[in-house]
């Protein structure tokens, strides 16, 4: 019966803690908060800086020169119209025996040397002598 008496004591002090609360909350003046108007900071677009070529005195290579500093990357792609597969390089779709030249090459053609026509007896009796040395 205590324990109830206490519980019931607990729930009515914390009901009228939060009704004086709510009370002092709803009727305090609430003021609409103040929107800043016109207060937005305007900036301009952004340009990033131009290098200027350098003249060569090569009519041709000066040209390239402004090309390539004056023109941006989207007007570069809507000229050029290269993909990926366009590049030619060993393993990319490139037959790489069109790029070796043909013939001889210099230097020294080691087969012609006759201690080269008894490499293979010379690798055999080094695997021989290893099993005796080592019983492998």
């Amino acid at each position: 019966m205590k324990l109830d008496l206490l519980k019931k004591l607990i729930k009515e002090a914390v009901s009228e803690a939060v009704r004086e609360e709510l009370g002092k909350i709803l009727s305090e003046d609430v003021q609409p908060v103040q929107t800043l108007a016109g207060t937005a900071t305007k900036y301009e677009s952004y340009r990033p800086v131009v290098a200027r070529p350098v003249p060569t005195g090569d009519p041709i290579a000066d040209l390239m020169n402004e090309t390539k500093y004056s023109m941006t990357q989207g007007e570069y792609q809507s000229i050029v119209s290269a993909t990926s597969d366009m590049v030619q390089a060993p393993g990319l779709g490139m037959n790489p025996i069109q790029q070796f030249r043909q013939g001889p090459e210099p230097g020294l053609d080691i087969t012609q040397f006759d201690f080269m026509m008894k490499a293979g007896e010379v690798y055999k009796a080094s695997i021989e002598k290893d099993k005796q040395r080592f019983g492998a």
